[in-house]
């Protein structure tokens, strides 16, 4: 979504302790308070409040906290709300609280209930924390000195689940901007111990100084969008150029000053430094206006950064092929048993594999539950690829677990559609729909936050009718997803074969199958690229086949669109295999996706472990020798119960076996481990 833009009053910078009121301003001096009507545009304009206290009251409690409706209320807050405009505008002002509660409100944000992110100190707490929510109801009491809104959490950063009520100090609330058509925008939080603003000894200016912040961030959506992530700095960094090059952000920089004061600085940044190690940050910061008074140094400072363009994609993307059944597990008699049918590894009966836990009524996973998300996260991976995906079966377990462990998800519809003669085209929708409940890719009604991409299907390029009904699939699948409301950011692919054609590149006949098909012409800016290759670092990025350029640089021109490999790697059984050789192709991937984000968006090493119904000691058996671990002694064996399953979704009267095993190292993880160290 594009965020509205609109010319605006004169420029105004704001530098004041945040405990006196002031009025209504726009490049000028304090006015008196009104709550007329606006008389300028104002939608473009990102306001801040600040307070000295506050709390939070749960008015509804369903037993998922995310679902509740609260009460948010700040209390003493300052008189005036500060406002920036979102780029290219360069102005800063303020407006009466009263004026922006009772008149700006309608005029900016209109029927779309505005996102903000609240800073705030917990209640005999010394760490920031912060709460991504939906407004609505803004109530001013000026005589109680409270302000107050109808608010849904999206999101928060704090460790635990959210207490019915709780108390905090030194609020600054983030009212974001709303968008204004589907292209989608993230808002950004970076938080420090200490920021100061201070003359530059090299530019003649100003430069913002942060110290003790990173490695993470909060990415948030504009509304109506609502989709938040977890980020690492240094991936904002190298985002830099792609999200700000047609314009530099403007910011504000809030925190609280020596004297116990809040203090607002409002600017335009350029030129990021970051530094890890030190966890430092700088900028170069021009004000909105010159008249900042005194330059003071900042304690539990955030820095809030307006818009730009959109990815739910990682930056580098280091990702994983998950699919990690244990002994007992083959896909030719998944079906025979209510745990295997579907061979659906992300519904919530796996949880003693991908989690903590069992979620089976009768048997617990404890002290052995394997926890493949955490050791897939302590390797610096942050994107899993899966296969098989039942619409029928509860997977929001998983997708929390995942975004918990600050993991996305390529999620999937599996060939069966496509390759079935018993479902008609005309029936796929009623196939389709139930994907989209808060049992699978969604959360309320829109995407899931863990969700990057949808595969559908796979290799099915090599039966050209199959393709052709996978083509009329994900069709399909985009044409719910838009009537249903959901935001346009989520990716779609078909995952086609590396194989050649005469006289093309591997992979490209397909691709011109897929990207010429009329039934994708509305969808043409939702389509990725998704081969799954074996090839070299020197194919994938140097020199395919004697032509002096690589496969990416000559296919992302040829098509202009994001490619993303949905499987990379070598079986251990080819004779020139190496764990090297898979390193070298890890590193080239993340050294390109760096350079170009645009063009390449990742890769998934094919895969977590081997496929235990192919695995041999020898690893004579090339699909059971892909695997990063192997499975080795079993170490527990849980027995379910048919009523540990929802009886609406029982397909048989075998409930299976579900075989926890120890996973051990192959050499594929060494290689692996290394390239996604850094």
């Amino acid at each position: 979504m594009r965020l509205r833009q609109f010319m605006s009053a004169a420029a105004f910078f704001v530098a004041a302790t945040l405990l006196a009121g002031c009025g209504d301003s726009s490049g000028g001096g304090p006015a008196s308070v009104s709550t007329a009507p606006e008389t300028e545009p104002v939608s473009n304009r990102i306001y801040l409040l600040t307070a000295e206290s506050g709390h939070m009251v749960a008015e509804t409690t369903p037993e998922d906290y995310t679902q509740r409706q609260w009460r948010l209320t700040l209390e003493a807050p300052d008189e005036t709300a500060f406002w920036y405009s979102d780029r290219p505008e360069r102005d800063s002002g303020t407006t009466a609280l009263a004026r922006y509660v009772d008149a700006t409100w309608q005029s900016a944000y209109g029927e779309t209930p505005p996102h903000a992110t609240l800073q705030f100190l917990p209640e005999f707490d010394t760490v920031l924390e912060s709460l991504y929510v939906a407004l609505s109801g803004p109530q001013y009491d000026a005589a109680a000195g409270t302000v107050s809104f109808s608010a849904k959490v999206l999101d928060d950063t704090i460790d635990l689940t959210l207490p019915e009520r709780f108390e905090f100090t030194a609020a600054v609330l983030n009212v974001l901007n709303n968008a204004e058509d589907d292209v989608e925008v993230a808002s950004y939080v970076q938080y420090a111990d200490n920021a100061a603003l201070r003359p530059s000894t090299t530019s003649g200016g100003l430069e913002l100084v942060m110290t003790g912040t990173g490695p993470d961030m909060l990415w948030v959506d504009n509304a109506p969008g609502t989709y938040s992530s977890n980020q690492t700095v240094e991936s904002f960094m190298l985002r830099w150029q792609h999200l700000f090059a047609d314009n530099p952000p403007n910011a504000a920089l809030a925190g609280t000053t020596p004297t116990g004061a809040t203090k607002l600085y409002f600017v335009t940044l350029t030129d990021p430094v970051y530094d890890p190690a030190a966890g430092e940050l700088r900028y170069t910061a021009t004000p909105l206006d010159t008249s900042h008074g005194a330059l003071e140094m900042l304690t539990h400072s955030v820095l809030l950064i307006d818009s730009g363009p959109f990815t739910r994609f990682p930056l580098p993307g280091k990702g994983v092929a998950y699919q990690p059944f244990s002994f007992g597990y083959n896909p030719s008699q998944a079906n025979s048993s209510e745990l295997f049918f579907g061979s659906d590894i992300a519904r919530k009966e796996f949880g003693s594999y991908w989690g903590t836990t069992s979620y089976l009524r009768s048997q617990s996973c404890a002290p052995n539950c394997r926890n493949d998300l955490k050791t897939l996260r302590g390797m610096n991976v942050n994107l899993i690829r899966l296969y098989d995906w039942d619409p029928r079966q509860d997977h929001s377990q998983f997708l929390n677990h995942a975004k918990t462990n600050g993991i996305t998800v390529l999620a999937s519809i599996s060939n069966w559609l496509a390759e079935t003669t018993d479902v008609q085209p005309s029936e796929w929708a009623q196939h389709l729909e139930p994907f989209f409940n808060s049992r699978n890719f969604a959360q309320g009604n829109n995407w899931h936050p863990a969700i990057a991409g949808i595969t559908i299907t796979n290799e099915l390029d090599r039966n050209s009718a199959h393709f052709h009904k996978a083509i009329g699939l994900i069709a399909e699948f985009l044409r719910i997803a838009d009537s249903k409301g959901f935001s346009k950011s989520v990716l779609v692919c078909a995952p086609v074969t590396f194989e050649m054609k005469p006289n093309d590149l591997p992979a490209w006949h397909s691709f011109r199958t897929f990207l010429n098909d009329p039934r994708l012409a509305p969808y043409q800016d939702r389509l990725m690229l998704c081969p799954n290759a074996y090839n070299s670092k020197k194919d994938l990025f140097d020199d395919f086949n004697g032509t002096g350029q690589g496969w990416v640089q000559q296919t992302y021109r040829e098509f202009g669109k994001p490619i993303l490999f949905t499987e990379l790697g070598l079986s251990r059984t080819e004779n020139y295999y190496t764990p090297e050789f898979i390193r070298d192709q890890l590193k080239a991937v993340i050294a390109y996706q760096k350079q170009h984000p645009e063009q390449l968006l990742g890769a998934t090493i094919f895969q977590f472990s081997n496929k235990v119904w192919m695995q041999t000691p020898d690893d004579s058996l090339s699909e059971g020798a892909f695997g990063m671990f192997r499975h080795g002694a079993v170490v527990k064996t849980l027995n379910p119960q048919l009523s540990d399953f929802d009886p609406l979704v029982a397909f048989t009267n075998n409930p299976g076996t579900l075989v926890i095993d120890a996973l051990e190292r192959t050499s594929t993880y060494y290689a692996v481990e290394e390239a996604y160290r850094d």
